[in-house]
């Protein structure tokens, strides 16, 4: 066995033994939202637009986890806000606890952030950019785990393959597809696409549609539904 080859072994081996590491003497909290919206980052964006029009909240589940060891007490954190990266208003477009408790024994709390639908997300974007505070029973660890950026809107536009649903919802605008995606709870259409919705679904779903703007319609005969630039809709 050469020199080069012994090497290589040595370093394969010691690669193979448990690696020993201990928390310093101070115990940290960090803050994550939901692995299925921020995908490992500190930020995530969310859209109201293709949800239904009722729905007037979207609630974030996030969570403030310890690094660290566990504790025999509860400790509380602190969230805070950053005032210089965040443009949405609390109490109005958003909802968030001041602070959140690790029980003892226990490693993560809930820090649910609600997230509310206003006119004004139409026109723009807003961001709530929220962070560990140093006041806690618990601080903040490095900087890239102390923060939670979320964006929101409520921007509708036109879908990609609008020009192959003419044929189901005719000519777009944005508060056709809003009523289309409040009547029929989704917002994304495959047909034309492989393994895509089938022509029989796209009728079906224009004859709901037809029957829902008539009720719509009727409902209010002086004011029947029309674009933004004051267009009778029709399907």
């Amino acid at each position: 066995m050469n020199r080069i080859t012994t090497s290589l072994l040595i370093l394969l081996l010691a690669a193979c033994e448990p690696i020993s590491f201990e928390w310093g003497e101070t115990d940290y909290a960090r803050v994550v939202g939901p692995a299925s919206w921020t995908l490992g980052t500190d930020s995530l964006l969310y859209t109201f637009s293709t949800k239904p029009a009722d729905l007037a909240e979207f609630v974030v589940e996030a969570e403030v986890l310890l690094v660290g060891k566990l504790s025999d007490r509860d400790r509380a954190v602190i969230i805070s806000i950053d005032p210089e990266r965040t443009t949405a208003i609390k109490g109005t477009h958003y909802d968030i606890p001041e602070s959140v408790v690790i029980p003892a024994g226990e490693a993560v709390a809930a820090l649910p952030i609600a997230l509310r639908r206003t006119a004004d997300l139409q026109a723009a974007p807003v961001t709530l950019r929220l962070e560990i505070d140093d006041a806690g029973d618990l601080g903040p660890g490095p900087n890239e785990w102390r923060s939670l950026s979320i964006t929101w809107n409520d921007m509708i536009s036109r879908p990609l393959n609008w020009d192959v649903l003419l044929e189901f919802f005719g000519d777009y605008s944005n508060v056709k597809f809003r009523f289309i995606i409040s009547t029929l709870g989704i917002a994304e259409f495959t047909y034309g696409q492989t393994n895509g919705m089938d022509w029989g679904v796209m009728n079906n779903y224009h004859l709901v549609l037809v029957e829902a703007l008539a009720a719509y319609n009727a409902a209010h005969p002086s004011e029947p539904l029309v674009d933004e630039n004051l267009h009778p809709i029709t399907f």
